[in-house]
């Protein structure tokens, strides 16, 4: 009896040290094709969205920049000056909002060079536009710190609360001659910038510098939020990421956050980011409630300064996916970066790339979505053949090694379809496990595991033309190849790239059928042999990890649809908008951009088998059994 026991006792250990939670954040794939430049000069650079659709983005440069892009980014207005270096002052790190009522606001900070005189202090002021940014009013003063160095303010941001309130934070060290101490204050204004309240600080840790701050106003309207720079974390020894918050319903009235309060929290999940120390962080939220954050860390980069941007949830707590957008040689520096949310949710990160600054569209993706269809496995990839989107890129990789991945996937009653196509011109198809190629990871189980089980699958294609195919094992916690495999594969060789298409029976999957209407755990690994050695470069999914399917993404299996008779459009590009961009839960209505028009489409009421009941598949709206 008391053996039995044992034996019941561990296995139910072994059941609880072998699964996870499922991970539960969206991931950003970041697209290399939409880099752009926006300034050709400058630095300190912001970008929000006009209520009219256009881009706006300001810079400083000999004073302060804006330019507007009517194409999403695609294209810059040339720059326009709105406020000029003077009297040896020069106009530094811009901010820019858009009040309800459509008036345009920039901030700035005039910062006077030596020799310094007492009747040039370093400031804050802004400037405003009632036209949509054709025209600027006169500068309005809001603050003055010293005139020297030492005792100035520094980097100014905007929030608008739902009263109206506009309220300006920036960095304060005007009031502590006698220390390097900086807080964190706040200006308010109750006519839209016009005028401004005295300095009230909101942030201040005893004997250090709060910094650079960036306020947000969560989904749910609860609570005011700053990422700041924190160098007084103890055993830090450097800058931190951090949030400090108030309840809005307070709204720092008598209202501080010092260096030992609850409200105060270093922003990065250690579960899944280093502890990459670095400061100038930027928040913004996404529409449906997570968060995102930029800042700027030299981790791993031989002490150049690089953007780093993570996702945390709709707390903005526990930042995770943490990610270079910006793929640059390691002599590069990305410095004094910025976030815009457009649009229906896509991230655009702004860099300061040496001297210059640019944008890379990044697209928040909770999880993957197989339709129902069958794929011609003949290493094309032919529109509409298919797989979730028409040109088959649901899948976005490669940001962090430069080899620029698409992917995507559908399935039907015999196989689940796979499509790659990889940017690679080190070619080595090597035959073996060393060479070129891209594993799906396929969790037919839902284990939701930290070691590779019963369930688990990893099917290598290989550049070669070959594939391997091993499961997962319960009682040893490790791969084991299977040479019975009946995978159909096909790869098409071009000069700067290849294509995989397969087909992976689910037999081959330990599967009699297919899972319709279930959710899977899927990874994708990427294999990059630069120069034919046994030491090949990898990329995951963002936060995924080879062995562990929690950490995978979750995969939909669309049920087989019934035609509902309704035709419509092709849509164009789905990634910012459709189903898959939303996190499980959201309650949002889904959106497709077809012919320019945001169409709605079906709403999501949470839970992980609850689905739209109408999706659009090969250009045709479908009602979902």
């Amino acid at each position: 009896m008391h053996k039995h026991l044992l034996t019941v006792y561990l296995l139910l250990l072994a059941m609880v040290v072998t699964a996870a939670e499922p991970y539960s954040s969206s991931r950003i794939f970041w697209d290399s094709s939409t880099r752009t430049t926006v300034f050709t000069t400058g630095w300190y650079a912001r970008m929000i969205e006009l209520q009219d659709g256009r881009l706006m983005a300001a810079c400083e440069h000999s004073g302060i920049e804006v330019a507007f892009s009517s194409d999403k980014g695609q294209t810059w207005s040339t720059p326009t000056k709105i406020a000029t270096n003077h009297d040896n002052i020069g106009m530094r790190v811009p901010d820019l909002a858009q009040l309800h009522d459509g008036t345009i606001v920039v901030s700035y900070n005039p910062r006077p060079e030596e020799p310094y005189t007492s009747d040039r202090k370093f400031g804050i002021r802004c400037k405003r536009s009632t036209d949509n940014g054709k025209t600027w009013g006169e500068e309005i003063f809001v603050y003055d710190a010293q005139h020297t160095f030492g005792d100035g303010c520094w980097e100014p941001s905007l929030l608008e609360l739902p009263s109206g309130e506009l309220q300006l934070y920036f960095s304060n060290e005007g009031i502590y001659t006698q220390s390097n101490e900086q807080n964190i204050s706040l200006c308010r204004s109750f006519d839209g910038g016009v005028t401004w309240g005295d300095p009230e600080i909101v942030s201040f840790r005893n004997g250090y510098r709060d910094g650079m701050p960036c306020p947000v106003l969560l989904k749910d309207n609860s609570q005011i939020v700053l990422t700041i720079e924190d160098n007084g974390w103890p055993g830090v020894g450097d800058f931190f990421p951090t949030t400090v918050r108030c309840p809005l319903d307070v709204n720092w009235h008598n209202y501080l956050v010092n260096g030992d309060s609850p409200n105060r929290a270093k922003t990065l999940d250690f579960a899944f980011c280093p502890n990459a120390t670095g400061g100038a962080p930027y928040l913004r939220v996404l529409p449906w409630g997570e968060t995102v954050m930029s800042y700027q860390s030299a981790y791993g980069r031989d002490g150049r300064l690089s953007m780093y941007v993570a996702l945390g949830d709709a707390e903005a707590r526990n930042f995770r996916s943490l990610q270079h957008p910006f793929k640059v040689e390691n002599t590069q520096t990305v410095m004094w970066n910025s976030l815009c949310v457009a649009d229906t949710g896509i991230v655009i990160a702004v860099g300061g790339v040496g001297n210059r600054i640019e944008m890379i569209k990044g697209y928040p993706v909770r999880r993957l979505q197989a339709p129902y269809a069958h794929a011609t496995v003949d290493g094309r990839q032919t529109r509409g053949e298919g797989y979730y989107n028409p040109q088959a890129t649901q899948v976005l990789m490669g940001i962090e090694r430069g080899v620029r991945t698409t992917a995507d996937i559908c399935y039907d009653a015999d196989s689940i379809y796979f499509t790659a196509r990889v940017s690679d011109r080190t070619e080595h198809p090597l035959n073996n496990a060393y060479g070129d190629g891209v594993t799906l990871l396929i969790d037919a189980a839902d284990r939701c595991s930290l070691a590779p089980l019963d369930g688990m699958h990893r099917i290598f294609l290989r550049r070669a033309g070959t594939a391997q195919l091993s499961h997962g094992n319960d009682s040893k916690k490790r791969w084991t190849t299977d040479n019975n495999l009946h995978v159909h594969l096909n790869v098409t060789e071009k000069n700067t790239y290849y294509i995989i298409e397969a087909a992976i029976p689910w037999t081959d999957l330990a599967l009699t059928k297919a899972p319709e209407g279930a959710s899977l755990q899927m990874n994708i690994e990427v294999q990059d042999n630069t120069i034919g050695d046994y030491y090949p470069e990898k990329e995951y999914l963002p936060d995924g990890r080879r062995d562990e399917s929690w950490t995978w993404m979750e995969l939909y299996l669309q049920p087989n649809p019934e035609p509902t008779g309704i035709n419509t459009p092709i849509y164009s590009n789905p990634q910012p908008s459709s189903p898959n961009s939303l996190p499980k839960g959201a309650g949002a209505d889904y959106f497709y951009k077809l012919n320019g028009i945001s169409t709605p489409i079906g709403r999501e009421m949470g839970g992980r088998s609850h689905n739209p009941s109408v999706v659009i598949v090969n250009g045709k709206k479908i009602l979902m059994k």
